[in-house]
């Protein structure tokens, strides 16, 4: 006689549990395999449209000069073209208008007091030859107002200053020989003598350009930080971008030459761990924040560390457009073409990005890798060492460090 199973509620619990251990089983085992081959996929050609947006550090050939002058008189508008030899500004030395007012006052007054002995002398008539210096001072008052307020070559003021006061000392002259005592006058005249010969040793001077180029008034103080490009590195940058500095001399005149009018650098840096990057060596479009129109620079130095990754692009365009701005902002567009990866796939170190490419003994090797761009998912690659070879198919895998994440 057969045996009836009559199921318990142990049973169906053993089975209940039984069957979750198998479906956990099942689940876990399909989650370790995706997780393998999730890690590791291949090399692929991909076209991505790349930008990158930073602010940069404008850097030109450019030459700064300062001289010693209490006042200037500028003859040139800012970012005019020069030459060799053009007149730039006419500098006043410290005191020269106080200098300048007070022998025109003394003269005045001399004049005044000479006047009066010879038209006592004379009957009141003055001698045809100081009536003909009058004249000519009077021409010559003229001729300076008219060039003060730009209505004729104001390089001609200096020059016109220096005739009046010397035809003040001929009328002067003439007037005290005509006299019969001159000692009447004669500690007057050694007065005016004194300030004139202080005046001709600090005489005004015009300011002539050395180079062929742009001028210009601005000067930040970095024109020295930035002269030699190669020798740029990411903490300079940063500060001037953090701070620029602005120069302001009220003691002395400052003016740039601008010597290469059709090539500028722009010099910028980049987080150290992430895709946002350009290649060495390509040609990138990129447009400046309230400069009209496009340009196109080509990066050629790329320098990593820790703290950013310094770009250096060369632009061969006109500088004007920029002439009297250090720092801009940026935006630098590009269709990137080649073998592509995830960004999640690349790892920094020390500001290099480095991906794990299979070798042909089957283990992965970290390689070196320049960014050619990068849409913020994936990132267009190619190997920085020449001897190694990144092709479509290649195996690579996320590196180990994340994976353990």
């Amino acid at each position: 006689m057969e045996r009836s199973f009559r199921a318990t509620k142990r049973f169906y619990l053993l089975l209940f549990i039984s069957a979750i251990a198998l479906v956990a089983f099942v689940v876990g085992s399909i989650y370790l395999m995706k997780k393998v081959t999730g890690n590791v996929r291949k090399l692929e050609q991909m076209t991505l449209y790349t930008e990158v947006e930073s602010e940069a550090v404008v850097v030109r050939s450019e030459r700064l000069f300062t001289e010693s002058a209490s006042e200037s008189h500028i003859l040139l508008e800012e970012g005019a073209l020069v030459s060799e030899g053009d007149a730039i500004a006419v500098l006043y030395p410290y005191s020269y208008e106080s200098q300048i007012s007070a022998i025109c006052t003394k003269e005045a007054a001399l004049y005044t007091h000479l006047q009066s002995l010879l038209r006592t002398a004379s009957g009141g008539t003055l001698p045809p030859a100081v009536i003909q210096y009058n004249e000519q001072i009077s021409a010559a008052s003229r001729e300076m107002r008219a060039a003060s307020n730009g209505e004729t070559d104001p390089v001609k003021y200096a020059q016109l200053e220096s005739y009046l006061i010397r035809l003040q000392k001929e009328r002067r002259d003439l007037m005290v020989s005509s006299l019969d005592n001159p000692a009447l006058v004669e500690s007057e005249v050694a007065e005016i003598d004194a300030l004139r010969s202080n005046f001709e040793t600090n005489s005004a001077r015009t300011i002539r350009s050395e180079y062929n180029g742009y001028i210009s008034f601005y000067s930040d103080a970095n024109e020295e930080n930035l002269r030699d490009v190669s020798q740029l590195t990411v903490p300079l940058i940063k500060r001037i971008l953090n701070a620029p500095s602005i120069s302001m001399d009220n003691e002395n005149f400052s003016y740039r030459i601008v010597t290469d009018r059709t090539t500028f650098y722009l010099a910028f840096v980049q987080s150290a761990k992430n895709a946002d990057r350009l290649m060495p060596g390509l040609t990138y479009s990129f447009t400046v924040k309230g400069v009209k129109g496009a340009y196109q620079g080509r990066i050629v130095a790329e320098r990593d560390t820790e703290s950013g990754v310094l770009y250096v692009m060369q632009v061969n365009a006109d500088v004007r457009p920029l002439l009297t701005t250090r720092v801009v902002e940026i935006s630098v567009q590009n269709n990137a073409t080649g073998l592509y990866v995830p960004t999640k796939y690349i790892q920094y170190t020390d500001g290099v990005p480095y991906i794990y490419a299979k070798t042909t003994d089957g283990t992965y090797q970290k390689v070196a890798v320049y960014i050619a761009g990068s849409d913020g998912d994936n990132a267009i690659v190619s190997a920085r060492d020449s001897n190694i070879s990144l092709f479509a198919g290649l195996k690579v895998r996320i590196p180990p460090e994340e994976e353990n994440d």
